[in-house]
C-alpha cells in the first residue's frame, strides 16, 4: 500500500490534465510512497488514448474511465485509491516545487491520531496552520471553502466506513466525505500554499445552475450540521454570511464583469432569498468590483508566469 495517493477525478480535458501530471512526475521524490489515480468521466477519445499512453509510462499512475454523473466522479476517484491517505487534486491544479514530499511529511506526522485535515492552498491567510479539537471550530473556520474539493483528503481507514450504498451529495459529494468524521481529537486546516491554477477559461466548468448550487445546496450542508447537532447556531450563522459574501462576489464576476462561463445564471432571482438576502448580495457584489478586476489580472499574471518555467 502506498502512502499517498493524489486524486484526480477529470472530465478528460488534455489542455489541463496534462500540465498538472507533468507538474507532479518533476516534483523530485521517489515513487515508492505515493501515486496517482485519474478517473475520466469524458467522452475525449483522444484524451482517453494519450491518458492510457501517459499512465504505461508511469507505474504508480492509476487509470479508469468511468460513467459517474458529473461530480460523482470524485467518489470513484477514492474508491480505487490504494495509499492510506486519498487527497484530491484539481486536474486544472498545478503542483508548487516539493509538494509531494511536504505532503508525505505531513501525512507521517499524524499517522498515529489521523486527524481530519484540510488543505486550503493559503486562501485562508492562516500564518500557521490552524488546529481545532471541535468539529465545530472547523466548519466555523472552514467557512465557504468547505465547498472546495482540490482541499479535502481523508484517510483511507475512514473512507472505508461510509457505507457502499451511501447516496452523496449531488453537486457536493467531497463534502460527505469532509465531515463523515465529527468526533475526532484533532481537525486541522493546512493554509500552505501548494499550487496554483491554469489559467483557463470558465467555459469550459459545467452547466449546472450555479446560484441555487452556492446560494443553496452548499449551505443546505452546514443547516443539515446544525440539525444533526454538530455545530452551532453561532457557527451555522458566520457560514451562512461568508457564502453571501462569496455568492456576491461570483455575481459581480459573472454577471457585472461578465466573464465568459458555462455555468447556468439564470437562477439567482429564484434562489435568493431561501438563505441569501437577494438586496445586500447585489449591494456587496458592486463594492467588490475593483477588488476582482484587478485579482483577476493579477492571477493571470502569475498563471503564466508559472507556465513560462
Amino acid at each position: 500500500m502506498k502512502l499517498l495517493s493524489l486524486c484526480i477525478p477529470t472530465n478528460g480535458i488534455s489542455e489541463w490534465v496534462f500540465p498538472v501530471l507533468d507538474a507532479i512526475y518533476s516534483q523530485k521524490v521517489a515513487t515508492d510512497e505515493w501515486e496517482v489515480v485519474v478517473t475520466n468521466n469524458g467522452n475525449d477519445k483522444e484524451f482517453h488514448e494519450k491518458i492510457l499512453s501517459y499512465a504505461h509510462s508511469h507505474d504508480n499512475l492509476i487509470y479508469k474511465q468511468t460513467d459517474a454523473f458529473m461530480f460523482k466522479n470524485q467518489i470513484e476517484a477514492l474508491k480505487i485509491a490504494t495509499g492510506e491517505y486519498l487527497k484530491f487534486v484539481n486536474h486544472r491544479a498545478i503542483l508548487v516545487p516539493d509538494t509531494i514530499e511536504w505532503m508525505l511529511s505531513v501525512i507521517k506526522e499524524n499517522l498515529g491520531e489521523k486527524p481530519i485535515i484540510f488543505w486550503s492552498n493559503g486562501s485562508l491567510k492562516y500564518k500557521e496552520p490552524r488546529i481545532n479539537s471541535t468539529f465545530d471550530g472547523f466548519v466555523r473556520d472552514l467557512r465557504e471553502y468547505a465547498s472546495w474539493t482540490t482541499g479535502v483528503g481523508v484517510w483511507k481507514s475512514d473512507f472505508e466506513t461510509i457505507p457502499e450504498e451511501w447516496i452523496y451529495n449531488s453537486i457536493s459529494p467531497h463534502s460527505d466525505v469532509l465531515y463523515w468524521v465529527r468526533d475526532r481529537k484533532q481537525y486541522i486546516i493546512e493554509d500552505k500554499r501548494w499550487s496554483y491554477e491554469l489559467e483557463h477559461s470558465d467555459v469550459k466548468k459545467g452547466s449546472y445552475d450555479y446560484y441555487k448550487a452556492f446560494g443553496v445546496e452548499e449551505i443546505m450542508i452546514p443547516v443539515q450540521l446544525y440539525i444533526d447537532g454538530d455545530i452551532t447556531a453561532k457557527t451555522l450563522k458566520s457560514v451562512i454570511k461568508s457564502y453571501e459574501k462569496c455568492v456576491a462576489k461570483f455575481y459581480t464576476t459573472f454577471n457585472h464583469l461578465k466573464v465568459p462561463c458555462s455555468y447556468d445564471l439564470s437562477g439567482f432571482k429564484d434562489n435568493m432569498g431561501i438563505f441569501l438576502n437577494k438586496k445586500k448580495v447585489i449591494f456587496l457584489s458592486y463594492m467588490y468590483i475593483p477588488r476582482i478586476f484587478f485579482g483577476r489580472m493579477y492571477y493571470r499574471m502569475i498563471a503564466r508566469k508559472g507556465n513560462s518555467k
